[in-house]
């Protein structure tokens, strides 16, 4: 039975088992470094990309290595990037534009390069439209007219549409009504009030 459980003598025990697995370490390190060893250093440049606005046209953005090797683009944010580069803003807000190089049997992996942008709100003028009423008579429907819709948006992809009511001003025979619009809301539009 002892002989049957008896272990190799390459396990040892104490100092001898522990000195044996740290040369295995060692050896293991050794072998998977020695293809790494001899590569050469890479790095990445990536063009740097001015304050956008929403609604600009579509862009591509430039990336190389000093290996030549290709460079993967990654966008974070509020846009979209295909595999030429091209970026297609998709709302405002802040853009971040990776770049990575994972390198070959020649190079070692570049560290990543990073660039970033600010995508502008798009301006929105919202009007009120002129009316006629008879003094004492019914109100009019008020109705706004928007100008400055891009990416094909309409008054329907408004977090909330402008509304419009009717102010009094000054006094007298200098009395008047004002059809005054305001409350909009959006994360891509800014917005411009008109009074009719």
């Amino acid at each position: 039975m002892m002989s049957e459980r008896q272990p190799s003598t390459l396990m040892g025990t104490g100092a001898t088992r522990c000195a044996v697995t740290w040369m295995v370490s060692l050896l293991f390190v050794v072998l998977s470094s020695a293809g790494v060893l001899g590569k050469e250093n890479q790095s990445i440049t990536i063009q740097k990309i001015s304050a956008q606005k929403y609604g600009a046209k579509p862009f591509t953005v430039k990336a190389s290595a000093t290996s030549k090797l290709p460079v993967s683009l990654f966008v974070n944010g509020p846009a979209v990037i295909n595999k030429t580069g091209q970026v297609t803003i998709k709302g405002a807000g802040t853009v971040r534009i990776f770049a990575l190089q994972a390198g070959d049997e020649e190079f070692k992996a570049a560290a990543p390069a990073m660039t970033s942008f600010l995508v502008e709100k798009a301006e929105l003028t919202v009007k009120a439209e002129d009316k006629t009423m008879d003094e004492g008579g019914k109100e009019p429907e008020l109705t706004l007219v928007y100008k400055g819709f891009v990416n094909g948006d309409t008054e329907k992809t408004l977090e909330s549409p402008a509304k419009a009511k009717i102010v009094e001003t000054g006094k007298g025979f200098r009395k008047k009504k004002q059809i005054v619009p305001s409350g909009a809301k959006s994360a891509n539009y800014s917005f411009k009030y008109v009074t009719g």
